[in-house]
């Protein structure tokens, strides 16, 4: 019996040990797997701040409270005012306070009811992660163990940082960053003892006390904290006097808003809720945004509403200046568009690419004759901007000019399709159509651009210049990625720039003097059709700027142009940023001295009279030489061209002469007063006579012509054709004094003529001119 008995017991014994194990080991497994692996999931606000850590903007959370997310460190200020009031003993106690309790378990039990927590920070993160649940013995119990646990995995500033980051601080703010701003507008890092005591206590009644709700308590809790503050020796006197004497702030404050465009494009790519850090010079986005806001307002009163600015560094690629649009709220003129991002005509703003095109690809010199006279291609007809022809003028020239018909020859010549696959690789992804779509208008205006896209073509061309490494344009703070490889030569480049160093416009005489800087600049201007869209992009070995001005929504305006609308902009804020020491270097290894034809701009030839040498891009070397020069025979005045079938050898003159196609000749010596025509040929040589060196083909004298229409209903076209004796030669094709195109070779081109009677004439480089009359049925 005392064996069973004895049995009985030990049995009960082990049982009551196994238990106690298994309680141990159970509360040991669940105290260790107490914590969440993320202890708050709550949404946060997008904030953006630029390269020096600046509030720059932010989105409210998704539950609409202003909670930024956490940072790592919470400041000396702040920390010491929480700890003081909160939890002196903070750094010493294993998250739970053995006095506290006691107290707060005394308060509570005297009066019948929780007037105490007696809870530490640590204790106070529980509770916080737990969403503050209803104040219980066992809750407090448990918010004990949590305590503890919480103290075993975070150290002391983790666990303080935990508490800043996520305590509510009245009204719809938590934590320390978010309440710093909205009731300072500052970081926390830089607020006085005084406002950083504001902050300390107001996590004690987020809901009773904060900045303007209960000022009189809460100017008496500040002032109590600043006490203990000054007695434990953590501040002077004399900042302790200073402190009470600073002003309480009435109420929160609305937050910075500085960039909301770029904001809202980190949101739209998948960055809400994060701590954003981007590259703008918080400097100089608020430099612009002033001035651009302050131009706005004279430029609403012609009815123009919008407006964008893109600043960036050509050293780095980082964006430092982002204007969208403009900082109004209301929704009448569409003021919550990105106009960075948007696609607008891109007007006259592609030609320097055009330009710095042809001399890479040898078609042209810098200053090489281009044509200028009132000219139709197919059914296009484009026209200058102030309605005037030169004739033919250098290529520079017209780039600064920003003549439209020349740069229409010039793309015709290097190749519409060509260009347009240039533009893709220059980073153009808004034409996406394909070329034919465009036609000739392409340099023009006739595709749309972002003002993203143009920057960024011109930051990298200056960053080909100036730096071995292109890197790509970017407004977040990481490490940009590499450009493509750049598709011009540098010599091309430098040409282009110098061009547009230019800024005196005939068109606009009045408005160009205003523009001239201290620093030198090559600047571009753009105007689309229907004065929809006014551009203007300036570059220096420092900083590329754009400017967009319009209205968003397309409407256009009288005087909406680049030069008028766009430069006035520019130059403004140029004028406000860092001018560089020293401009672009001349890549002298990409470039050659050569001899030069004063009136052509081509690469002289033995007819050239008057030359001179200058260095150009070693890739226009294969141009043609001069083109415009020849050797003529004259009688002895010097009144007609002979040869020697009508003239004896002995009395012909041989001079060098300076020839220009009629078209061309025609306004070229209203312009240019020294111009002498080349004299006609004798009428009396034969072998002159224009029938003998050419004749029509195709049509023929008083042909009457039927034009059909295609099959897909469009009205089709004619094809006039002739034959030259020089097989090389080039001739220039009118139809009703209208230049419609040019050819070599084979002679033929595609014509479209109206219905009604017509002449086409066509002149060749001797100056030899041939017409025939027509109709159209």
């Amino acid at each position: 019996m005392k064996e069973k008995l004895f049995w009985w017991r030990e049995q009960y014994r082990w049982k009551k040990r196994f238990i106690k194990r298994v309680c141990f080991y159970s509360f040991l497994i669940w105290y260790i797997q107490a914590l969440p692996s993320v202890l708050f999931n709550d949404s946060y606000s997008t904030v953006l701040v630029g390269k020096n850590g600046k509030l720059l903007g932010a989105h409210i959370a998704k539950d609409g409270q202003w909670r930024f997310p956490p940072s790592n460190k919470t400041p000396r200020k702040i920390a010491l005012c929480l700890t003081t009031f909160e939890d002196k003993n903070f750094y010493y106690h294993p998250g739970v306070s053995a006095k506290g309790i006691c107290r707060a378990f005394y308060q509570n039990v005297s009066r019948g009811k929780i007037v105490s927590g007696g809870s530490t920070i640590t204790q106070q993160v529980i509770r916080l992660m737990r969403k503050n649940p209803p104040r219980t013995y066992s809750e407090k119990a448990l918010e004990i163990i949590l305590a503890t646990r919480l103290e075993l995995s975070y150290s002391k500033d983790e666990i303080l940082n935990l508490y800043t980051a996520n305590a509510p601080f009245g009204n719809n703010v938590v934590g320390i960053d978010a309440a710093s701003w909205r009731y300072f507008g500052r970081a926390p890092e830089s607020l006085s003892w005084a406002e950083s005591a504001t902050l300390a206590v107001l996590p004690n009644a987020p809901g009773l006390i904060y900045p303007g709700k209960n000022h009189q308590s809460l100017l008496k809790k500040r002032n109590r904290l600043l006490k203990m503050l000054y007695d434990d020796g953590e501040i002077e006197k004399l900042d302790y006097f200073l402190a009470l004497e600073e002003p309480l702030p009435d109420k929160p404050l609305a937050l910075p808003q500085e960039a909301p465009h770029l904001l809202q494009r980190c949101i739209l790519r998948g960055q809400k809720g994060q701590l954003i850090r981007s590259t703008l010079n918080e400097e100089i986005q608020t430099m612009v945004n002033n001035e651009t806001e302050q131009y706005a307002l004279r430029m609403n009163e012609l009815g123009i509403y919008n407006a964008a600015v893109l600043v960036t560094s050509v050293e780095t690629g980082e964006v430092v200046a982002y204007k969208g649009n403009l900082n109004h709220t209301d929704d009448d003129h569409a003021f919550d568009v990105d106009c960075i991002q948007a696609a607008r005509s891109t007007g006259s703003i592609l030609k320097p690419l055009l330009y710095a095109k042809s001399l890479h690809a040898g078609i042209i010199t810098p200053k090489q004759l281009l044509c200028d006279f009132p000219s139709r291609f197919g059914t296009f007809a484009p026209n200058n901007f102030n309605r005037q022809f030169s004739g033919a003028l250098p290529a520079n020239k017209a780039l600064s000019k920003s003549l439209n018909i020349p740069m229409v020859f010039l793309l015709r010549e290097y190749g519409q399709a060509k260009f347009h696959n240039d533009l893709k690789q220059f980073g153009f992804r808004h034409m996406n159509k394909q070329s034919s779509h465009y036609g000739l208008s392409l340099v023009l205006g006739g595709a749309e651009a972002s003002m993203w896209e143009v920057n960024a073509c011109y930051n990298s061309l200056a960053q080909h210049l100036n730096s071995p490494d292109n890197l790509k344009l970017h407004y977040l703070s990481q490490k940009s990625e590499e450009a493509p490889k750049q598709l011009l030569d540098k010599a091309s480049v430098y040409a282009t720039f110098e061009a547009l160093i230019d800024v005196n416009r005939p068109d606009e005489e009045n408005n160009w003097r205003a523009f001239e800087s201290s620093q030198k600049i090559a600047w571009k201007t753009g105007t689309s059709f229907g004065f929809r869209d006014a551009w203007a992009v300036g570059v220096t070995p420092k900083y590329v700027v754009s400017v967009w001005v319009g209205n968003a929504n397309g409407e256009g305006r009288p005087g909406l142009t680049g030069v008028k609308a766009a430069a006035p902009l520019l130059f403004s804020i140029f004028r406000n940023l860092e001018a560089p020491q020293k401009w672009f270097s001349k890549p002298l290894a990409e470039m050659t001295r050569t001899e030069i034809c004063n009136e052509s701009g081509q690469i002289s030839n033995r007819y050239c009279e008057h030359t001179h040498f200058e260095y150009i891009p070693t890739s226009t070397l294969i141009s043609k030489n001069c083109s415009y020069h020849q050797l003529v025979h004259l009688n002895q005045n010097e009144t007609f061209r002979v040869n020697a079938d009508c003239e004896n050898s002995s009395s012909i003159k041989h001079k060098s002469w300076f020839i220009l196609p009629p078209s061309m000749e025609k306004y070229y010596v209203q312009q240019n007063p020294n111009y002498h025509s080349v004299p006609p040929f004798d009428p009396k040589c034969t072998a002159n006579r224009p029938e003998s060196i050419m004749s029509f083909i195709y049509p023929k004298r008083q042909t009457k012509i039927y034009i059909p229409r295609e099959l897909n209903g469009l009205r089709g076209k004619v094809i006039f054709e002739i034959a030259h004796t020089r097989r090389n030669s080039i001739l220039y094709w009118h139809i009703d004094d209208e230049f419609v195109g040019s050819t070599s070779e084979i002679h033929q081109i595609s014509v479209q003529p109206e219905k009604g009677p017509h002449k086409v004439t066509v002149v060749d480089e001797a100056g030899v001119l041939l017409s025939e009359s027509f109709e159209v049925l």
